[in-house]
């Protein structure tokens, strides 16, 4: 892909890998804390509008098919990292949890990261 850089590329997969955990820590939050499960819904909604955003821009910037290319292999290295990830870390419990935290933090990171490559 001429027009995406590789540190772009891993940037976007790893934040298509960090807020699919938000919308699956979403789905089956379970807490007790009411302002927890607000937090986490806000965040699925935000971080899922930024993605499409951001892939709508590169979209209009390097057309559609490109935008097009980097969303697929995005999910491709998404997807391989999930099944590292089952592989390696599948008997931790809560797993899901733990990784809808770290998403939390590490989304609005990779966020801006991504506008700076």
């Amino acid at each position: 892909m001429e027009n995406f850089s590789h540190e772009l590329i891993i940037l976007f997969s790893l934040f298509t890998y960090f807020s699919f955990y938000t919308k699956k820590w979403s789905k089956e939050f379970q807490g007790a804390s009411q302002l927890i499960g607000l937090i986490v819904d806000w965040s699925m909604i935000i971080f899922t509008v930024y993605g499409l955003g951001f892939l709508i821009y590169q979209g209009y910037q390097f057309g559609v098919i490109n935008a097009l290319k980097l969303w697929g292999i995005a999910w491709g290295i998404s997807i391989g990292l999930m099944v590292v990830e089952t592989v390696l870390f599948g008997r931790i419990r809560y797993l899901v949890a733990y990784l809808g935290m770290i998403s939390i933090l590490a989304c609005p990171i990779l966020a801006v990261a991504i506008w700076f490559v």
